[in-house]
């Protein structure tokens, strides 16, 4: 993968891209890629749209994943979630508790790394209703790119 200052040439659609790659399971560096953007004249606010919006479209596609599989669909890629889920057995099990106690709240915590991608699977495994989904994933995840941004912004 090229390095975050090679990616921010790509500019906002590069943005929305990588964005969307990190909302789901690939490592992307997304928050480099946005600060690079900003640093490079940007504007942070629009950046931070951007990145946001792209990053809620990778979450959905883990949400509509967990959801496919709870249903007993999935055919290879359920039994690699099975499997996962046995491996990451307690923790995932929390999760999926924390979703059941909290609802939808919970997920304000889906901007955290690997932990967030859990929360959001569970999201779907539990059933929690889209456009609360969509909100607390969004809020969640928009506060950390805002903070990302301000922090550049700070810096320059």
């Amino acid at each position: 993968m090229p390095e975050p200052t090679t990616l921010s040439t790509w500019g906002l659609p590069g943005m929305f891209f990588v964005a969307m790659l990190a909302g789901s399971v690939v490592p992307v560096p997304s928050e480099a890629m946005l600060a690079a953007l900003i640093y490079n004249g940007t504007p942070p606010v629009t950046a931070t749209v951007v990145a946001t919006v792209g990053n809620v479209l990778g979450a959905l596609t883990l949400y509509i994943l967990g959801q496919w599989v709870s249903r007993g669909g999935g055919g290879p890629v359920g039994r690699w979630i099975a499997r996962r889920r046995a491996k990451e057995g307690p923790r995932m099990a929390r999760t999926e508790e924390k979703l059941r106690t909290w609802g939808a709240p919970a997920l304000l915590m889906s901007w955290l790394p690997i932990l967030g991608d859990a929360f959001v699977l569970a999201g779907g495994f539990v059933g929690v209703r889209p456009v609360p989904f969509i909100f607390f994933v969004t809020l969640g995840k928009g506060i950390r790119y805002a903070f990302v941004a301000l922090s550049t912004t700070a810096a320059m």
